[in-house]
């Protein structure tokens, strides 16, 4: 017998089928196939495709952003509760949250003909859109990732159980940047748009079937909330240290590829004076290699630590980015080839931080906050959406203040290769040094330690 996650005695660590942990994950591809439009094609569709006001569009993402992630936490407590509902409670929760995914999801992408020539309309059809949208991602998205640490308590089961999901979340990352491509050019921009929001809710369907129906139960007892003030229950989970120090090296971490992400598209159009066909395979071969490169992850955390193959992944990229310094025009082969490298780190940033997660949440750290998984989660979910904002928010005025500023024809390269390059590398060497001196796993030193430990034992 070992100590539970709530201190009291449970049987041994669950091992998770191999059929099991494939219709665990399923889930994950259709969540990632939403996430990467909302990002990517929906501010083209409304300001390009409908014309909305670039000014109101901002207004209305910025009020939108705020709202999901006020909700995020509270909807932890809510998958929390489900919990009550048996061991397969989680995935009632995201039952009930599927339809609203879908419902926003096409909201979001076939607005009605007869309002396209008042903005007004248009504005109040993308913010309730984006409101159901982000309501529904987060309801599934917190409660089935909540679920997926619960399946196991053993240390490496539970990267086994991230590593198979993030393999079907990066596949439907790919599908997400080839889908809208195919669709608009096939049937064009507001018919091809159309269809993809139609598509979505059959693959959705298609591919939760077999998480809500074969996916393990969760090894966790019920999760109580002794606390009656609902502030301070969110706020729980941050008593524990290791929690903290894992939410900063998140944010950090992730704020990179918010900058990234950011510019990329202007970075290929005037660094690279490459096409968007070209942009797109960039994308492609980037998330490709990253859902290849995951099963890989796992292997070299259980020869090393979770956080010593996570810094591991943080260098290489770190590495690759700065070898894109000396690419220019023309050179669209040799990116591709650095693209590889950094998507083979994408695979460690996706792969292993969760699972680490899963491991703190369990944690003695944690007090009266151990095992409280979707409150956990739902700070988990504020987090991935502040480090994109804040590389967000961080790239565009750093690029218009060294020179770029499409409004005014400005189009300085070097300010791109700046923001691009030069301040996701500069993000990169902060997270490893915070990772390579902080001790952030449960029962594991800090990287400097494991990596000495290791060369002793070897």
């Amino acid at each position: 017998m070992v100590a539970g996650p709530t201190g009291s005695p449970s049987a041994a660590p669950v091992k998770v089928s191999f059929r099991g942990l494939v219709a665990y994950s399923t889930l994950q591809l259709p969540l990632a196939m939403t996430a990467l439009p909302i990002v990517l094609n929906v501010s083209h569709f409304y300001g390009e495709v409908i014309n909305l006001s670039l000014y109101t569009m901002g207004l209305i993402f910025i009020f939108a952003r705020l709202i999901d992630a006020v909700q995020d936490p509270l909807i932890g407590l809510i998958s929390d509760r489900f919990t009550r509902r048996g061991p397969r409670g989680r995935l009632a929760f995201v039952a009930m949250m599927l339809p609203v995914l879908c419902a926003g999801f096409y909201m979001l992408f076939v607005p009605p003909a007869s309002i396209a020539s008042s903005q007004t309309w248009i504005a109040t059809w993308l913010m309730a859109s984006l409101l159901l949208v982000h309501i529904g991602y987060s309801g599934v998205s917190i409660s089935y990732h909540s679920h997926g640490a619960e399946l196991s308590d053993d240390y490496n089961e539970r990267t086994r159980v991230t590593v198979g999901r993030e393999v079907f979340g990066l596949l439907g990352m790919t599908f997400a940047v080839v889908t809208p491509i195919a669709l608009t050019q096939k049937f064009g921009e507001i018919p091809g748009y159309a269809v993809l929001g139609l598509v979505f809710i059959p693959i959705i369907i298609v591919f939760a079937t077999p998480t809500l129906l074969w996916s393990g139960p969760s090894v966790h007892p019920p999760v109580v909330h002794s606390e009656r003030n609902v502030f301070l229950a969110f706020l729980s989970p941050l008593k524990n240290r290791l929690f903290r120090r894992l939410m900063l090296l998140f944010i950090v971490n992730g704020s990179a590829l918010g900058v990234a992400v950011t510019v990329m598209l202007f970075y290929v159009e005037h660094v690279l004076m490459g096409s968007k066909t070209e942009a797109g395979i960039i994308l492609l071969v980037y998330f490709v290699a990253g859902a290849l490169s995951v099963p890989l992850w796992l292997i070299l955390s259980r020869r090393l630590s979770k956080t010593s193959a996570w810094f591991v992944g943080i260098v290489l990229t770190a590495i690759a980015m700065s070898c894109a310094m000396f690419v220019g025009p023309g050179d669209f082969k040799w990116f591709v080839a650095l693209s590889v490298l950094t998507g083979i780190g994408l695979g460690a940033d996706y792969g292993l931080p969760p699972s680490i997660l899963a491991d703190v949440i369990n944690a003695e750290e944690g007090g009266d906050s151990r095992g409280k998984t979707g409150s956990y989660f739902g700070l988990w979910a504020l987090a991935t959406k502040l480090a994109t904002a804040i590389g967000a928010a961080g790239s565009l005025p750093v690029a218009a203040f060294l020179g770029f500023n499409p409004k005014k024809l400005e189009y300085g390269t070097t300010a791109l290769v700046v923001v691009y390059i030069v301040l996701p590398v500069l993000v990169k060497i902060c997270a490893a040094l915070i990772i390579w001196f902080v001790r952030i796993e449960p029962e594991r030193g800090s990287v400097h330690e494991e990596f000495r430990r290791h060369k002793l034992s070897t």
